[in-house]
């Protein structure tokens, strides 16, 4: 069994705030001037960030599409996380869009 992985919650941040702004321009026509916050919801279990869907008008599948670029963009700067699956939740006028870390991942650290 491979050894548990840690990832920084310094690193990974810089890094999804970098990704989820250039996948929001990516997606402006389905996400325009979007109210969002990064964080680890519930804590360590989903990297993601939630995003106001007081319209109701979003579909899932453009919050999959962009839970998508946004994985992949943090990826890029941050290996251990590839293997992390992409998706959103949709609940009380919020859409949490994000990832949940590969199995690997057992800690997060400062």
């Amino acid at each position: 069994m491979a050894k548990p992985v840690s990832i920084s919650a310094k690193n990974i941040s810089a890094a999804a705030k970098a990704s989820v702004s250039r996948a929001l321009d990516k997606h402006k026509a389905v996400f325009p001037k979007p109210d969002y916050r990064l964080g680890f919801i519930p804590p360590y279990w989903w990297v993601g960030f939630i995003l106001e869907n007081a319209e109701g008008n979003l579909t899932f599948a453009d919050a999959q599409k962009l839970s998508t670029d946004v994985h992949s963009g943090i990826a890029e700067s941050v290996a251990s996380v590839r293997g992390g699956i992409p998706g959103a939740i949709f609940g009380g006028g919020h859409i949490i869009c994000g990832f949940m870390p590969p199995p690997e991942i057992g800690l997060l650290e400062e």
